[in-house]
């Protein structure tokens, strides 16, 4: 009996401290997935219009937070319909084999005052490894009772780790400088939360059969 009450104080309180943290969904009209990588002399500029994904956040307790993003290949755009197509080729995103992206967070510490670091696993075609978010928190809003929070993150990739060798095997060392091997990318992300957008759907529902 002393094992069985133990183990239920035990996971009554991880229970409790998940649900401290708030669950999000990343509001893709107001956030923005961009890049910019080294191109000859210049840098070059782009983002995913499509993605989706989830969140969980307490500001008090950094360590219950969660990410999980998903971001669709197809949807890069550098300015450039010739280049985006190329992109989608074998040397780089091979989009035709791996359509997507995605973000797993494994560990998410305060780094200062509404500052974080989101360690987690990005995959990307058909690789996975760690990549590190610095993250800024930029406060919470409700608007027409939609809970919303927001934030700006940075992180650095090298390409050549996930595949994107632009077949560098084929072509000479000169040409490989083309393009640079240091990927950055900008995260601004607005959430809205799971609990305010079930109130909304019920209020969308309620009008509707009024109206029958």
């Amino acid at each position: 009996m002393k094992k069985f009450f133990l183990l239920f104080v035990v996971f009554g309180f991880l229970a409790v401290s998940s649900a401290d943290a708030t669950e999000y969904v990343i509001d893709k009209a107001h956030s923005t997935i961009g890049f910019s990588i080294k191109h000859m002399v210049t840098m070059v500029r782009g983002n995913f219009k499509d993605f989706d994904g989830t969140f969980s956040f307490d500001e008090k307790k950094p360590g219950a937070g969660k990410v999980k993003v998903t971001i669709q290949t197809a949807s890069i755009n550098t300015n450039n319909e010739g280049r985006d197509k190329h992109l989608q080729t074998p040397d780089f995103f091979d989009g035709a084999k791996y359509p997507t992206l995605t973000f797993v967070s494994k560990k998410v510490t305060a780094n200062g005052d509404k500052q974080y670091k989101v360690v987690g696993d990005l995959t990307m075609r058909g690789a996975t490894k760690p990549v590190t978010l610095d993250v800024e928190y930029l406060g919470a809003d409700a608007f027409m009772d939609m809970d919303g929070v927001g934030f700006s993150a940075t992180a650095k990739i090298d390409r050549r780790d996930f595949g994107l060798s632009m077949g560098q095997d084929k072509m000479t060392a000169a040409k490989n400088l083309m393009v640079g091997n240091d990927v950055n990318i900008t995260l601004d992300i607005a959430g809205t939360s799971k609990a305010s957008m079930e109130k909304m759907k019920k209020k969308q529902k309620e009008k509707a059969a009024e109206k029958k």
